[in-house]
């Protein structure tokens, strides 16, 4: 197998593990989906423990519904850190109004407060 043909079949598989694509040929489906699954599962452990504790008190959420959604919608980006990936999903919580608007204010000193550790 060349090299070239071995980069593709690791894209594939990446992708199929990360971003939902098909299992790569030869390479058992089942498996592949149990692998996605706890990603997906670790990926989550780690973004609801980054939340600030606002998010998780907010009224009226279902966090762990939401984060699976999102999640799904939005595969890791290479180079993104997991705390980039708690602010965009921050972001998203903000653009469905589904955050107290005193929550903008305590964020941004969360935010500051963690950028001077």
């Amino acid at each position: 197998m060349s090299r070239e043909d071995l980069a593709r079949r690791q894209a594939e598989l990446l992708a199929a593990l990360v971003a939902g694509g098909p299992a790569p040929s030869g390479v058992d489906p089942a498996r592949v989906a149990l692998e996605a699954d706890a990603l997906r599962a670790k990926r989550r452990r780690v973004l609801a423990r980054l939340l600030p504790a606002e998010v998780h008190d907010a009224p009226g959420q279902d966090l762990g519904r939401r984060l699976d959604a999102w999640i799904a919608a939005h595969p890791r980006r290479e180079g993104t850190s997991m705390r980039a990936d708690t602010d965009a999903f921050v972001a998203a919580l903000r653009a469905d109004g589904a955050l107290p608007r005193g929550l903008r204010a305590m964020r941004h000193r969360w935010r500051s407060h963690s950028a001077h550790r």
